[in-house]
């Protein structure tokens, strides 16, 4: 099997937003620390590597986390701290490679061919430039193409590098578990192991072409992953988006509907606002819905017309929050999503929309997107949002991004 002769790298944060915290804090080094919310009822977002030793996971109530981990230091996370330095990194490796970018908050690729560095030098020193100038280590791995690289960082984590020549890249593969390469969901880990495949040589003797059969398209591209093959080159353009959502942990449990139809127009609003800034359209509107005891319920519905407009986004998930008895019952959190996107498409209207005037909505909507991308988000808002007593967005998602359709306006608090 044939690899391309390029030389990728995948530079990987280690518990990056510990280390931000260790980094502005010394004296927390070395210490069993969880970055959480700043809510009481926030769960945890990260934790340290001590931490972890002793049972903390991440998604654990602080409560679970001070039982397994007894002396355990809490620290509410500082979302625009972290988005500061992820920005300052990216940056940075621009700098030893044009060819590179961010794909998530604490992970970046970088194709240094022709660059004239060595994957052993370009390595040390991004691994030495980032600990001096931010104060925190990361974890580099070396491949011939992103999938290789990316599964190098998992040998020699924390602060470690490795490389895999082209000539190994099937054996390094050979190494892993299916659960553990980079691109197998889960589902597919429970489905293939009821068959007795467990590794990317199982995967392999099971054959291309039956698993083609089986599963289509998905089924080559699985046998592509274990055969340790990806593009190997930094893609300019971002991925096409599969949905935009968000999600609200409240500062107590509600009831009243009046209350829940303010946080879902909010909610709405943070979507509709992303979709139409990187000019998405979507069709389908699903709301989540989490009760005091952490059971999650999502409903769907699919529109008629595609749509980023707030109040089409919002009166169908009052709808759904209508139509399936969630008034009923306290509500711990609630989420929007918008899916079955289309990019820089035409929006098409409702009905309603015609008969009523949607033009001149939409150009409400362009007025107060140039107000708050002049003067910030929230500027300019809904009357009815401001009885919320959480506002905007205060967790960081991992996929988070410096630039593009992944980049929010953070807010200070988590």
């Amino acid at each position: 099997m044939r690899y391309d002769e390029r030389e990728i790298l995948c530079v990987d944060m280690d518990a990056f937003f510990v280390s931000v915290e260790q980094a502005s804090d010394p004296s927390l080094k070395g210490r069993p620390i969880a970055v959480v919310g700043s809510g009481e009822r926030s769960v945890v977002v990260t934790s340290s590597y001590e931490a972890r030793a002793r049972g903390v996971k991440t998604g654990m109530s602080r409560k679970d986390a001070q039982k397994v981990c007894p002396g355990v230091i809490l620290i509410p996370g500082r979302v625009r701290k972290y988005a500061a330095v992820s920005a300052g990194i990216a940056e940075f490796l621009q700098s030893v490679s044009p060819e590179s970018a961010m794909f998530s908050i604490d992970e970046a690729f970088l194709d240094i061919t022709g660059t004239g560095f060595s994957s052993d030098n370009a390595a040390y020193m991004i691994k030495s430039r980032i600990k001096q100038n931010f104060g925190i280590t990361c974890t580099v791995g070396a491949g011939p193409n992103r999938l290789i690289a990316k599964m190098a960082t998992h040998v020699n984590k924390p602060d470690g590098y490795y490389r895999v020549s082209g000539k190994d890249a099937l054996s390094f593969m050979d190494s892993f578990r299916l659960s553990d390469i980079w691109g197998i969901g889960r589902s597919s880990v429970r489905k293939f192991a009821s068959m007795g495949i467990f590794r990317a040589s199982d995967m392999r003797l099971f054959g291309e072409r039956r698993l083609e059969e089986m599963m289509g398209l998905p089924g080559r591209n699985i046998y592509r992953l274990v055969s340790g093959e990806s593009e190997s080159g930094i893609p300019k353009d971002r991925e096409e988006m599969k949905s935009f959502s968000h999600s609200m942990t409240f500062p107590k449990d509600i009831s009243s509907r009046s209350e829940a139809c303010a946080y879902l127009l909010q909610l709405s609003e943070m979507v509709s606002s992303r979709a139409r800034r990187n000019s998405y359209y979507g069709r389908a509107v699903t709301l989540t819905v989490r009760r005091p005891d952490m059971s999650t319920l999502n409903f769907s519905h699919t529109l008629s017309f595609k749509t980023s407009a707030t109040h089409h986004i919002y009166d169908c998930a009052v709808k759904l929050y209508d139509g399936n008895g969630v008034v009923k019952e306290p509500v711990r959190l609630l989420g929007v999503s918008l899916s079955g996107l289309g990019h820089r498409g035409i929006a098409s209207s409702s009905v309603e929309d015609m008969i009523t005037g949607g033009a001149v909505k939409n150009r409400l909507y362009r007025a107060i997107d140039a107000i708050n991308m002049k003067f910030g988000e929230r500027t300019i808002g809904y009357a009815s949002v401001m009885k919320c007593e959480r506002k905007g967005h205060r967790i960081i998602s991992p996929s988070w991004r410096p630039d593009g359709s992944r980049n929010l306006d953070m807010e200070n608090g988590s």
